[in-house]
């Protein structure tokens, strides 16, 4: 899709428009993950932000996050982020996750985190790829039985991806150099699979060997999986969970994405590296 008219990004802080966002996640999410009005505008006025994408004032999307605190540090909980469907893929959720940042920085914040479900491919990419976020968290089972469209039948785990926003790491993906570096790795994979009627089936997993880093396939598509063969998608969850749970209790972090054109899977990479080493 072609925009032909200009995008205008801005702090969401007027009753109208928060009650424009309640109704924006009821329509992309449906209403059992709608966090409501009233703590929308409680995080909005203490220390939270929303911010809003709009079109001649239509709300095309929106980015909602909320502070955080634990171990003696401060940071922004980026909880929700969406964009109206037919608005998708014109880089309009990286403008919002950019606007908050910056608003982040002038707050004196210098993390943000948030959660993805570790088997939306698309997602990995973008966060750990185009921003720069790693991960060396994972939750099962995070929000529990939800019974949305993208979750329901499934344990819903989750990644917590970490973004360090002043560090080099971020400058260097979102300066486009991170991808390059990432996409050259040539690690052995932790986990097998292989395809089935051309539906990917995950097999066995690999000792861990103390190696620099390993890669762990991902299916490239899950909720069309889930469509065409809930029992593979069942046993990607479970698989997924145990081989990157091994890795990271062995101190290996996630750190980026590899895409395969002429397979049904990308492939995560993890990587055993310090803090210091990771964010340079």
């Amino acid at each position: 899709m072609v925009l032909t008219q200009p995008i205008v990004y801005k702090n969401v802080e007027s009753l109208k428009e928060i009650q424009d966002v309640v109704c924006f996640q009821e329509e992309i999410w449906g209403k059992d993950a709608v966090t409501p009005l009233p703590q929308l505008i409680a995080a909005a006025h203490h220390g939270g932000i929303i911010i809003g994408a709009f079109i001649e004032g239509e709300l095309i999307g929106f980015s909602y996050g909320f502070s955080g605190y634990k171990n003696g540090k401060k940071y922004l909980i980026s909880h929700m982020t969406g964009v109206r469907n037919k608005y998708q893929n014109c880089g309009i959720g990286l403008q919002l996750k950019l606007n908050q940042r910056d608003w982040a920085v002038d707050y004196g914040y210098q993390k943000i985190v948030w959660t993805f479900d570790p088997l939306e491919a698309r997602n990995a990419f973008f966060n750990l790829n185009k921003l720069g976020a790693y991960s060396k968290t994972y939750y099962p089972s995070y929000y529990g039985e939800m019974s949305d469209k993208l979750n329901k039948g499934l344990p819903t785990d989750r990644f917590l991806v970490e973004w360090d926003i002043c560090s080099n790491r971020v400058k260097k993906a979102l300066a486009g150099v991170l991808q390059n570096d990432i996409s050259v790795k040539n690690y052995r994979p932790l986990l097998t699979c292989r395809d089935i009627r051309n539906v990917p089936y995950p097999l066995g997993e690999a000792p861990i060997m103390n190696e620099e880093g390993y890669l762990i396939p991902v299916p490239v598509n899950f909720q069309v999986l889930k469509q065409e063969d809930y029992e593979a998608a069942k046993a990607w969850r479970y698989k997924l969970r145990n081989a990157v749970s091994n890795a990271f209790s062995e101190g290996y972090a996630v750190t980026g994405m590899v895409k395969n054109s002429i397979a049904n899977v990308h492939f995560y990479v993890i990587e055993n590296k310090t803090m210091e080493a990771l964010n340079d």
